[in-house]
């Protein structure tokens, strides 16, 4: 029996003057593809999340300025 890992993708944020999510750190174990190049320092939050949710990331915790996603992997 394989034993796969989650690919987990944390993000830290903050608010900017105009109250958007900006990104201002970020982890990711295993991968994040094909999002990788949304998560970068000084990005907007929403296009990043949008595409780890399409690509099979769920949510799974969520506080003031930091949320983690999971991708289980076969």
């Amino acid at each position: 029996m394989v034993n796969s890992r989650p690919d987990v993708v944390t993000i830290r944020f903050r608010f900017d003057s105009r109250h958007r999510r900006i990104i201002n750190g970020f982890c990711v174990i295993g991968s994040a593809q094909p999002c990788r190049s949304l998560l970068s320092v000084g990005l907007h939050l929403t296009p990043a999340v949008r595409c780890l949710l399409r690509n099979g990331f769920r949510l799974v915790f969520r506080s003031p300025g930091v949320w983690v996603f999971i991708r289980r992997t076969h």
